[in-house]
């Protein structure tokens, strides 16, 4: 009698031996039914009584249902239900579920029975075959197969990596989450599960990381089932482990290992610690299903470290067009952002924040790089998905102002002669011995300007003006003096080069309007300032609605003064539809991050969706860092009084 029908009768029995009216509202509730099926089910249980002659259900409108039986026939409706108390029904939408979990659990050339798999789930053979059917669907992603052997039953054919991390996303994506400690002390019984959960945590705190909840417990079960089945080993290629060792996730996955041998005394392969890097990285950008085929992790992680490097080649190529240095051909700054970036990644990733004591020195001393730098921020969310903080900017900032401090400026160079050409040759040999910086020196007169060695020349070496720009003028350059003062007048125009512009170009016109120019503005705080900004931009169609939202939380992370009065505030691309600046001068200036203050704010809307949109905004950042480095122009913006006639002296 021990049938599926029969226990979910006894269930509506014991509802109702309490003998209290019980509603149809009442059962669907107690027993996770529809109440269409709440009533199919009372009726089945009237019909088993009558068929037993245990008495019958009587009914009464906005009453309920109760049973009416003499005590004989109650005495054996209570021994009924007693036979199925323990029994527990797995509904039809878990089944699937349930066959996993028996699957996954079975040791190693154990079988699962194929009748008694029947008989938990109170189901015919025929409707077996068919569940084990979805169940292999479920499993193809990890391609492991369900082998149905006459005499040992369903078994499970597997690599034990792909084991691993089925097992992982059964737990993460097919158990409810009410259910998952239970099912987690069953699966893993005999194993402290709250001592692992504590090695992570403390680990967790001596990083300054900050798991979500499903980085947490991809970590703990992986973890686990290397303990669980230290006996069966998992494979990582040489090169693969190789390039894993890169990574600040393989350090940790390290520190995790080594705790955990002290505490649980076993004993970690080099491949357990690999694999459980590749874990703690693809939880960060790889998304876990078990209902879908899953993306290979090795190509997922191989994909992430092109991807990284492509970020490191596209920063290089924009920083070498807006700094006008050929940084993108320095394989030693490359290698280094390559390394640093490693980290980074890793602690943006997993919520790390990292403190720059430098920061307000890399801001004042190294400025037009650091304006420069936020590019950097736009693209790191293009690649990453990831905001980058000030802090961590910082660091890049210090990377590149480096690679340019390592480069010396070479220069070609004219002397215009005005003396005899013997006492030139002399000049130009003591010039070029004591200023390693001039790697050529041509001699002509000051009637030759027309000759291609003049043309092309860096600098003008001259005794007196010649009114051109590139002219060095030193009275005597053979004393100790005149080189002297030639070195330092060359060093002048090195940290100068930016100096003398005060306009943008025509390729930046697009990027402004007038009616995006506020003048002399009053506001008391940044965030009301941002809403002003951000609803013109988005009133005119420049952009969606999140990027006010987007720039909040920017401003939370990341400071975006930049030093000199300056904000450069600006939002996730996603929400901009056409990229513009919206310049602000403020009547007073604003305490813009609780320690610096700001008068002049360009809000930068910039998407980069195209090569064309990208040449626009990389053109902007060069010619913006000279603009903002010179006195004239700063001073223009902030008496500018009239929006239009700002917009056209903009592009004087």
């Amino acid at each position: 009698m021990r049938t599926r029908e029969a226990c979910e009768a006894a269930q509506v029995l014991e509802l109702m031996l309490p003998g209290t009216p019980v509603t149809v509202s009442q059962i669907a509730q107690k027993l996770c039914l529809t109440e269409k099926q709440a009533r199919t089910r009372l009726q089945l249980t009237e019909d088993l009584l009558m068929e037993n002659d245990w008495g019958q259900i009587a009914r009464k409108p906005r009453v309920g249902s109760w049973i009416e039986a003499e005590p004989e026939q109650l005495k054996k409706i209570r021994e009924f239900v007693h036979e199925f108390r323990q029994t527990s029904i797995i509904p039809v939408g878990q089944r699937e579920s349930h066959v996993l979990f028996r699957l996954f659990s079975l040791k190693n050339r154990e079988g699962l029975s194929c009748t008694k798999l029947a008989g938990e789930l109170y189901i015919s053979q025929s409707t077996l075959t068919r569940l084990m059917a979805g169940v292999q669907m479920q499993l193809d992603p990890w391609k492991i197969l369900i082998l149905n052997d006459r005499k040992a039953g369903y078994m499970l054919q597997y690599h034990e990596n792909d084991f691993r991390n089925a097992v992982a996303a059964f737990f993460i994506c097919s158990v409810r989450d009410e259910q998952r400690s239970r099912l987690l002390g069953q699966y893993f019984r005999g194993l402290d599960l709250a001592w692992l959960h504590r090695i992570i945590v403390r680990q967790e705190h001596e990083w300054h990381l900050h798991f979500s909840d499903q980085v947490f417990l991809e970590v703990l079960l992986h973890l686990a089932l290397a303990i669980q089945r230290k006996n069966q080993s998992v494979t990582i290629r040489a090169e693969d482990a190789r390039m894993l060792e890169r990574y600040n996730d393989y350090l940790f996955a390290k520190a995790i290992c080594q705790e955990t041998e002290q505490i649980f005394h076993v004993s970690f392969s080099e491949e357990d610690v690999c694999f459980l890097t590749t874990r703690i990285m693809c939880a960060g950008f790889v998304r876990i299903s078990g209902q879908e085929k899953m993306t290979e992790t090795w190509e997922a992680i191989r994909s992430y470290d092109t991807n990284l490097v492509n970020f490191v080649d596209e920063v290089l190529s924009s920083m070498t067009v807006i700094l006008n240095s050929p940084l993108a051909a320095d394989q030693k700054l490359r290698q280094s952002l390559i390394l640093h970036l490693r980290s980074t990644v890793f602690r943006l990733r997993h919520g790390q924040q990292r403190n720059n004591e430098l920061l307000q020195y890399i801001k004042t001393e190294y400025n037009s790089v650091y304006t420069a730098s936020w590019i950097i921020s736009m693209l790191f969310e293009k690649y990453f998905d990831l905001q980058i903080t000030d802090d961590e900017l910082g660091y890049i900032v210090l990377l590149i102002q480096s690679a340019l401090e390592r480069k010396t400026q070479e220069y070609n160079a004219v002397i215009l002669a005005d003396f005899a050409r013997s006492f030139a040759e002399l000049v130009s040999q003591r010039i070029m011995r004591y200023i390693p910086e001039i790697r050529q020196i041509d001699i002509l007169s000051r009637y030759e300007t027309d000759n291609p060695h003049y043309r092309d020349a860096d600098l003008i070496i001259t005794r007196s003006s010649c009114a051109d720009p590139r002219e060095v003028v030193v009275d005597n350059l053979l004393s100790e003096d005149g080189i002297l003062e030639l070195k330092q007048k060359i060093a002048r125009r090195q940290k100068n080069r930016f100096s003398g512009f005060r306009s943008f170009s025509a390729e930046c016109s697009s990027l402004f309007s007038p009616d995006l120019i506020f003048l002399h503005q009053a506001f008391e705080d940044k965030e009301t300032l941002l809403r002003f900004m951000t609803a013109w931009l988005e009133e005119k169609g420049y952009c969606s609605s999140g990027l006010y939202q987007s720039a909040l939380r920017r401003e939370q992370l990341t400071s975006t003064s930049i030093g000199s009065s300056i904000a450069f505030p600006h939002g996730d691309p996603e929400y901009v539809n056409e990229s513009h600046v919206v310049l602000m001068t403020l009547e007073k200036p604003m305490l813009w991050d609780g320690e610096e203050m700001a008068d002049i704010i360009f809000f930068a809307a910039f998407n980069m969706n195209s090569r064309e949109e990208k040449r626009r905004i990389e053109t902007f950042y060069k010619e913006l860092i000279p603009c903002i480095s010179d006195r004239e122009f700063m001073t223009m913006l902030k008496t500018a009084r009239d929006s239009v006639q700002l917009y056209k002296d903009l592009f004087h």
